[in-house]
């Protein structure tokens, strides 16, 4: 048996209602059980949130096309699992360390319990967590307000400084090779062929040139041994990175016409590693083109400012100069793992009657980002020829 068998627990997993029950017992210290009438609900809201949603997300987003659904297959399931284990396991330790931070430093649902995978274990492993109601997605096709950025930035600023305090044996317990462990799985030759093929379609080729050209510099972009040591090259402390920061990784309110955060979410991607790759990531999910270009050293110099505050009397993990920088490096392929899925995601998720609002919208973010990560990875190529390192030592 493995996870991607369809077993008879909840929603086709190992998972029964038994096992919750007594987790919650003992979370609550009751004896008060299920009744009669107990029920389950997917809540995920078209997000990857239970062991078999990768083959249904990205058997929908094939659907229909020539494309092959290269994650619906026997063999990437069977090497999939142990990652997956290992991602289930760093979420439930960061959920247990954020519990030394004041209540809401990092906006998040209160953690009740858990089940780690183990030797033990290897079919059951899941988290029990506050209903955040009174949410709302924002998807890559939208845009987010650079005030409502700027509480992520906090939140980033607060998970790094945890780690500052870690024991060696703590930090040990994240990888430090996030991008060959694990996106290694997901962008092999084939999967990234299928999914250059539904980017050049989208709006019947209008970026079509552009994405020949990325194609041309993926050998290049995808050097995720590189991307693993970056931190390293540029002299850089590691910290607590989320792994995953973008847009459907955070739970939206509206408040009138602004944008609060409710909480960040999934952080099985965890990882010690390099601060500007969540700034990256988020910076390249969120905002619209325009406010990237114009402020992203802004808000990199505010959110080390937020850092500064959190670290204290204690040494900084690296300099502001360091991460702008290490952010120029990151950029590109922070921007590749977004830009193909703007456009595959307006059309399946977007309703048609908000399409002619939000198509504007997809196709600036995608112009931006196709131009911004060439430009980059130009400048980076020029660079690594020089084996120039224009950063500042830590002070």
């Amino acid at each position: 048996m493995n996870l991607y068998t369809p077993s008879n627990g909840l929603f086709e997993t190992h998972v029964t209602w038994k096992d919750v029950e007594e987790d919650m017992q003992r979370a609550f210290e009751t004896k008060a059980f299920f009744g009669p009438c107990k029920s389950a609900t997917n809540i995920g809201e078209g997000n990857i949130v239970c062991q078999l949603a990768m083959k249904k997300f990205t058997a929908e987003l094939t659907e229909g096309t020539n494309v092959e659904d290269c994650f619906g297959s026997s063999k990437f399931a069977i090497t999939w699992e142990n990652v997956q284990k290992r991602l289930h396991n760093a979420e439930v330790t960061i959920y247990n360390y954020l519990k030394r931070l004041p209540k809401g430093e990092i906006p998040c649902g209160e953690f009740y319990f858990a089940r780690k995978f183990s030797e033990n274990n290897p079919l059951k492993g899941y988290l029990g967590m506050e209903y955040l109601d009174n949410t709302k997605p924002v998807h890559l096709f939208e845009n987010v307000p650079l005030k409502a950025i700027k509480q992520i930035l906090r939140a980033v600023a607060s998970l790094q400084a945890l780690s500052l305090n870690f024991t060696p044996e703590e930090k040990n317990r994240f990888t430090t090779t996030p991008f060959t462990e694990m996106f290694a799985h997901f962008y092999t030759d084939e999967v990234t062929e299928s999914f250059m093929k539904m980017f050049r379609d989208f709006e019947d080729g209008t970026f079509a040139e552009k994405v020949d050209k990325l194609q041309e510099i993926i050998p290049d972009l995808m050097d995720l041994s590189a991307m693993d040591q970056l931190p390293d090259e540029m002299g850089m402390e590691r910290v607590l990175c989320h792994g995953d920061m973008w847009s459907m990784n955070i739970l939206w309110r509206e408040s009138g016409k602004d944008l609060n955060v409710a909480a960040v979410i999934d952080f099985q991607a965890s990882h010690m590693g390099c601060a500007a790759t969540d700034l990256a990531r988020l910076f390249a999910s969120c905002l619209s083109g325009k406010d990237r270009r114009e402020h992203w050293e802004e808000l990199a110099e505010e959110f080390y400012e937020f850092l500064k505050e959190r670290v204290g009397d204690k040494q900084m993990p690296y300099t502001v100069e360091q991460l702008k920088e290490s952010y120029r490096r990151a950029f590109p392929l922070f921007a590749f793992m977004i830009v193909p899925f703007v456009g595959t995601l307006f059309e399946s998720q977007c309703r048609d009657s908000e399409k002619e609002k939000f198509l504007d919208i997809a196709k600036e973010k995608i112009e931006c980002l196709l131009d911004d990560l060439l430009d980059l990875h130009e400048r980076n190529v020029k660079l690594k020829k020089t084996k120039s390192t224009p950063i500042a030592d830590k002070s």
